[in-house]
């Protein structure tokens, strides 16, 4: 008898840790799953945040890096689900200049295509930490990484056409100071083909001008990318600039 009682004893237990095993494998399993979810999550807020702002504020040429090295969002999240416990964060800041070599993607492809860095495009840096516990703390899980995210918004374009843009008009006005009637046919003829350019880098444009002091003119222009595919649905982004002639 004595026998048979440690034998069902040793057998109790034996089944005790395969079922302790089991719950274990289930929390590191769901905990994964979890991880990956929390962390779309979290960037999805800081994309759309980024999106927001580029909706409802728009650039302006001469001071287009500082308008973008101002964008900065951030995200969280923090619960429990299934007997897990979480926490997530995660900032993101915008990043100056081009990759040597383009990037082939980011492994956060649950953000895709918003994941990585494509060359012209807005690029953010995010900084992301996922921390979970289950099993009364016996499993846990945390992350720290740094992963390279983007807004489809073509910075370099748009730079390239204030630029280009912004001279052409210029020069096509002073070309006759003082004298309204010359000054509005050299701008009918110079806008057609800024209004080309702009297009065949997918923004819409528009200009006018006027008469200043002293036989000045003052010109303006507005750039628009209309139907920018963003993590919140498509939005276009505005680019205005102006300029004197002397």
């Amino acid at each position: 008898m004595t026998v048979l009682v440690v034998a069902d004893a040793t057998v109790l237990s034996a089944q005790d840790n395969l079922a302790s095993s089991a719950q274990t494998s289930y929390l590191e399993s769901r905990e994964v799953l979890l991880e990956e979810s929390l962390a779309g999550g979290v960037s999805l807020q800081v994309l759309a945040q980024v999106q927001g702002y580029l909706s409802s504020n728009p650039a302006e040429c001469d001071n287009l890096p500082e308008y973008l090295s101002s964008i900065s969002a951030s995200g969280t999240s923090s619960g429990e689900d299934s007997g897990i416990a979480y926490a997530a964060n995660a900032g993101a800041v915008e990043v100056p200049g081009n990759p040597l070599v383009a990037p082939d993607g980011d492994n956060l492809t649950i953000v895709a295509p918003f994941a990585g860095w494509p060359p012209g495009v807005l690029h953010l840096s995010e900084v992301l930490s996922v921390r979970e516990v289950g099993g009364g703390g016996s499993v846990s899980l945390e992350r720290q990484e740094t992963h390279d995210l983007n807004i489809p918004v073509e910075v370099d374009s748009v730079s390239s056409l204030c630029a280009a843009t912004l001279g052409s008009l210029g020069a096509a006005l002073s070309r006759s100071p003082c004298n309204s009637t010359l000054e509005q046919a050299a701008f009918d003829a110079v806008l057609p083909g800024l209004v080309a350019d702009a297009s065949a880098l997918h923004f819409t444009l528009t200009a006018g001008w006027g008469s200043g002091a002293a036989c000045s003119a003052t010109y303006w222009v507005t750039l628009v990318e209309p139907g920018v595919a963003g993590p919140a649905g498509s939005f276009d982004w505005t680019v205005r600039g102006s300029g004197t002639t002397t």
